[in-house]
């Protein structure tokens, strides 16, 4: 995948419009049979074992919340623990798991960065940390949050970098093959409750230029 100048075009475009042009038809109808193939795996098979889907989707994997993996990029629909004292949470991320942990897993949530903000990490992320496979789903992002913590060029990751639990998840996790990050990465499908998402994302922006003072 030749996503270094996919995402380019997207973030000019994203720069000029401020969102998601009519056009990206291919995006919002990839999303739209996830969330079909979700609806049914609801209804029928939820005292089963998760499980692949083959339905005609060959970039995209549902998976147990326990079977996340580090590099990966995932949606779930998730209820935080503490949600009564949170100021803003959204309740279905976009995750690039950076740690897999006892009870949970640590990941940046895109969706806390506006759209013109998540390419720029992600052209970073892209073109230092991917380790590539004929497989989109064995294409990862791979990097360590020692790294994250380390490297300068990498502040715009602590305004997302967020905690997730097992136990809260509230659906599995659909894993996004390499061939549809671009799609996924724009799609705007942020479910913030407790907060509107422009206000969210002008606080990512504040921190993050806090922390370059």
């Amino acid at each position: 995948m030749a996503s270094v100048n996919i995402f380019e075009t997207i973030r000019a475009r994203v720069e000029q419009s401020g969102g998601l042009l009519p056009q990206e038809r291919r995006a919002m109808f990839w999303f739209s049979q996830y969330s079909a193939a979700l609806k049914n795996w609801q209804k029928g098979q939820i005292n089963t074992k998760f499980k692949t889907l083959k339905d005609g989707l060959p970039t995209q994997a549902i998976v147990a919340p326990q079977k996340a993996f580090p590099g990966y990029l995932y949606f779930f629909y998730y209820e935080p623990l503490g949600k009564k004292t949170l100021p803003a949470y959204d309740t279905f991320p976009l995750t690039l798991v950076v740690r897999r942990e006892v009870d949970g897993f640590l990941g940046l949530n895109f969706h806390y960065l506006s759209y013109l903000w998540r390419a720029r990490l992600f052209d970073v992320l892209y073109d230092t940390q991917i380790q590539e496979n004929p497989d989109p789903l064995k294409t990862r992002l791979f990097l360590t949050y020692k790294v994250l913590d380390s490297i300068t060029k990498y502040k715009a990751f602590r305004p997302c970098l967020k905690r997730y639990r097992y136990s809260q998840c509230r659906t599995p996790l659909l894993q996004v093959g390499a061939t549809e990050w671009d799609l996924a990465m724009f799609l705007p499908v942020e479910q913030f409750r407790k907060s509107v998402k422009a206000d969210v994302w002008q606080e990512s922006v504040e921190s993050i230029q806090e922390r370059k003072r």
